[in-house]
């Protein structure tokens, strides 16, 4: 009976120990999101579509996205008309003018796609639209990696897409490109909770359900936890400063990387931060 006592304290603080880390980590992960954007991705890539279809007049447009698993493209954001119907479509990576666009890296406008063996028409059947002129740009992540691509259909007010136009929507993409990566971020904060939670299928059926309970009470108050609320507040003031340009940013990391020196001299919680920076004010905490 002693024994297993000892074994059910162990293992309480193995659950609470756990349960400590996974509410550490739902609070770095709320400040990245922050870092990242200050609105939800998918409703920042469908403005992002529209407000490209609207500056360079066009009736249709659609971000595709690579899915590396099938080798294709899907349709993330389609507008127009018959967009409904590209929701459950998949262009094969080397395909149409979005599938070669995906597969080389590089801007394409066609003037006369009825008549172009590259376009692919099966699918603009399928959708109900048969597109004359198109303009494709790929969206490229930080490194360099195709993550879809973003196209307009049927320019109005000229004759086909310009080399003005090409750039102006390549300007989007890279925003497209930015949300799209933030969405990833997102989506592997969520994956890494889950593995987290799927661990507890080895604990007994009570201690199980009992840490389940505690996990979904931090999941809930963690907006409200001032440590998280804090790291938000921070990293939503980096995030604004960091958009202002280069410049901003570098000096926001140097003021940052000096305090975090000043940090590692001083240990202790307000140790001479008087004298570290002369002159300082710092304002209270937020409550």
């Amino acid at each position: 009976m002693e024994t297993g006592g000892q074994g059910s304290s162990t293992s309480d603080e193995n659950d609470l120990a756990f349960v400590a880390a996974l509410r550490q980590a739902l609070a770095g992960a709320m400040a990245a999101t922050a870092v990242a954007a200050t609105a939800p991705p998918d409703r920042l890539l469908d403005g992002l579509v529209r407000m490209a279809a609207a500056v360079i007049p066009s009736p249709a447009a659609a971000l595709l996205v690579v899915d590396p698993i099938a080798n294709a493209l899907t349709f993330d954001v389609a507008i127009g008309e018959t967009a409904s119907r590209a929701a459950d479509l998949t262009v094969p990576l080397g395909h149409g003018i979005a599938g070669l666009v995906a597969v080389s890296g590089q801007p394409l406008a066609i003037a006369n796609a009825q008549h172009d063996p590259r376009h692919a028409r099966e699918i603009a059947e399928q959708i109900g639209y048969l597109p004359t002129t198109i303009l494709a740009v790929p969206v490229t992540g930080a490194d360099g990696a195709v993550l879809g691509v973003l196209e307009l259909l049927d320019r109005q007010g000229a004759p086909t897409f310009s080399l003005d136009d090409m750039e102006l929507l390549g300007h989007v993409a890279a925003l497209c490109a930015l949300a799209l990566e933030q969405r990833r971020v997102t989506t592997l904060h969520a994956d890494l909770v889950g593995r987290a939670l799927a661990t507890l299928g080895g604990l007994p059926p009570a201690a199980q359900q009992a840490l389940t309970v505690q996990v979904e009470t931090i999941a809930a108050r963690v907006a409200a936890d001032p440590v998280a609320l804090r790291a938000r507040q921070l990293a939503e003031r980096v995030a604004r400063i960091a958009a202002h340009g280069d410049a901003e940013r570098r000096a926001c990391e140097g003021v940052l990387a000096v305090f975090a020196g000043y940090l590692t001299a001083h240990p202790a919680p307000g140790a001479g931060i008087e004298a570290y920076v002369p002159g300082s004010a710092f304002p209270p905490e937020p409550r």
